[in-house]
């Protein structure tokens, strides 16, 4: 009997701390590499000033529906394309162009954004003196 006490024991212990052990964040370092993949933008928010409120700016920057549904693809070669999916523009939205990373500085058809954070999930850029000297316009980015 004690033996077969131990015996679920053991295994409660040995189940418990694979739980826990699935639940650690994989680490995830910032790359080209880990970067590289299929997004779609899921939020957009504007600062005009660090005390101004953030304000959601995803229908106005991304207005009409059919630009809210793009793929955004970000390949290891440095080369990016957006495909016009799902509810489709006319004209189509479909682009391509160049992408890179030095630190947390991204550069995208060689205009400048930071990298705000990364999670090899949720990527979120950030744009700053879009409108006014000051502002902030953040794009989060996650991967399909």
């Amino acid at each position: 009997m004690k033996k077969i006490v131990f015996i679920a024991l053991s295994l409660v212990i040995f189940i418990s701390c694979s739980k826990d052990d699935n639940n650690k964040p994989a680490t995830c370092t910032t790359s080209m590499a880990n970067i590289a993949g299929n997004y779609k933008i899921t939020a957009v928010t504007y600062k005009a000033s660090a005390s101004s409120a953030e304000a959601d700016y995803m229908n106005i920057l991304f207005p009409d529906a059919c630009d809210r549904d793009n793929v955004y693809t970000f390949k290891t070669d440095g080369t990016y394309q957006i495909a016009d999916a799902g509810q489709v523009c006319s004209p189509s939205g479909n682009d391509n162009g160049t992408w890179s990373l030095t630190g947390s500085n991204l550069q995208i058809d060689g205009d400048p954004v930071v990298l705000e954070s990364f999670d090899c999930k949720v990527l979120v850029i950030v744009n700053t003196d879009t409108q006014l000297t000051g502002d902030k316009l953040k794009l989060t980015l996650t991967r399909q």
